[in-house]
Formats: structure tokens, C-alpha cells, sequence
């Protein structure tokens, strides 16, 4: 492990460092959202500070790449504390070592990355649709058709995904219309999935042209575990990741509100 991470001077060893990095890759496994439907570049490593986005246009009638445009790479962090207590507990007694302190900090961070991307979808995407009454059976299909034939008439073609809050999921997942259920007829439309992500409000939704030609994440160091030294007796941690969003062609974006 790169030296800058300090591992080698946490109190302990190679056994801990692989409870702390298998709870952190299942947390944030477990939490990501946008990951699921946006192409990754990289891990390019923490070096990389900046990355180029091309944008597109099109010059009497030919499809041609514009001057790129430098994007730097954010920080997400989340630090995390581990007793000296514990050690003496885990020591001693028939109980296990708790990283519940771990899989708090992994999950915070994985949510932090998902509203990072969330918010860049939102403050940059062009297309807009209204989002209708999603209490009532057939309103959130035909918003969700009138903004796919959108979508495909700017040029923006399938598969699309539907970003949508664990709410307004539930509300969706709740309607039933002549015995057929909303959320199943939605499903046919998104070919892409339909996906739950707590960064998005409760009166939005997002149907997503996807393909790294629309947009993509870029990822200098990936999820990792650093420790950052002690407080007092005890010990401390940061997981932390480096990433920028690349948002190439907004209009493949189409907010619903």
C-alpha cells in the first residue's frame, strides 16, 4: 500500500487493515447509486488533479469535437475514530473488534459521491419535463414517455434510466390501474434500470440518455482507508476518494419537475 496512505504506522496489522478495507468496499458497494448507470475512467490515481471534457457540436452537417475544457478533480472525505476501549475489549473478551465506526464513515461517503453526481445531473442538465401528479394511476408513465420522446427527437437515443427519490419510488411502486401495476409499465420504458438514490428530491425525477458520449465519471484514487494518526490513546482514519463528473452533451439529461 502507497506510503503516503501512513498505514504502516496504525498500531496494528495486515489482519485489521483487511477487516477495515472489506468493510469499507461493502458498505460503499452497497450504497452507490450513480456508479450503477455512469461509465467510469479510471482509477487514474490521486496524482491527477484535472481532467479534460470535450464537448460536441455539429459544423454544417459534420459531428466534430470542441477545444477541451479542464475539470478538476473533487476530494470527498470521511474520517472515522477507533477506541482504544475497544482494542482492550476484543482483547479480552469474547467480542469482536466493532467497525461499525467504518461502515458509518464508508456509507456517508458513498452518499456524498452520490449527491456530488446528482447535484451535476441537476444544475446542468437542459432537457425539462413536467413531472404530473405521481399519486395518480398513468401519470408517471406518460411523463416518463413525453420525456424519452424528448430526449430521442434532440438526438439523445436509448437506453434510458429513470433516478428517482425512495419516495416518490414508493409512491410509483404503489399505483395499480386495471390490475397492472405502474412500476411495471414504467420498467418497460427504462431499459437502463430505474434507480433509488437518496440525493434526489421528493418532487424531482431524472431520465438519463446513458453512454460515456453523454457523460461520464472520471476517478483519480479511487475509495481508500488512510490513517491519520492518533487522539491521545486512541486512533484515527480518513476514507477518501478523488472524482469529477463529465457532463458532455446536457441536453441528455431531462429533469422532471
Amino acid at each position: 500500500m502507497t506510503s503516503y496512505l501512513m498505514r504502516e504506522l496504525a498500531p496494528f496489522g495486515p489482519d485489521m487493515w483487511a477487516k477495515i478495507d472489506e468493510m469499507v468496499v461493502r458498505v460503499v458497494k452497497g450504497t452507490l447509486v450513480c456508479r450503477r448507470f455512469t461509465e467510469l475512467v479510471g482509477p487514474l490515481g490521486w496524482g491527477v488533479e484535472v481532467a479534460p471534457k470535450f464537448g460536441f457540436a455539429v459544423q454544417d452537417g459534420v459531428a466534430t469535437i470542441q477545444e477541451a475544457e479542464y475539470i478538476p478533480l473533487k476530494e470527498i472525505k470521511k474520517e472515522f475514530l477507533l477506541r482504544a476501549k475497544q482494542w482492550a475489549i476484543a482483547d479480552q473478551t469474547p467480542f469482536a473488534f466493532d467497525l461499525g465506526a467504518v461502515a458509518i464513515a464508508g456509507t456517508d461517503l458513498a452518499k456524498e459521491e452520490d449527491k456530488l453526481i446528482v447535484g451535476g445531473f441537476r444544475d446542468q442538465g437542459t432537457s425539462s419535463g413536467p413531472l404530473g401528479d405521481w399519486g395518480m394511476p398513468s401519470d408517471p408513465f406518460s411523463a416518463i414517455v413525453k420525456a424519452e420522446a424528448g430526449l430521442l427527437q434532440g438526438g439523445y437515443v436509448a437506453p434510458y434510466a429513470l433516478v428517482l427519490s425512495p419516495a416518490l419510488y414508493a409512491r410509483l411502486a404503489g399505483l395499480i390501474k386495471d390490475g397492472q401495476r405502474e412500476l411495471e409499465m414504467v420498467e418497460e420504458l427504462v431499459e437502463g434500470g430505474i434507480f433509488q438514490c437518496t440525493a434526489m428530491p421528493d418532487d424531482q425525477a431524472m431520465v438519463l440518455s446513458l453512454g460515456a458520449w453523454n457523460f461520464d465519471l472520471v476517478v483519480g484514487q479511487d475509495v481508500v482507508t488512510a490513517y491519520t494518526g492518533n487522539e491521545g490513546i486512541d486512533q484515527k482514519f480518513r476514507i477518501f476518494e478523488t472524482l469529477c463528473m463529465r457532463i458532455k452533451r446536457p441536453g441528455a439529461i431531462c429533469v422532471l419537475k
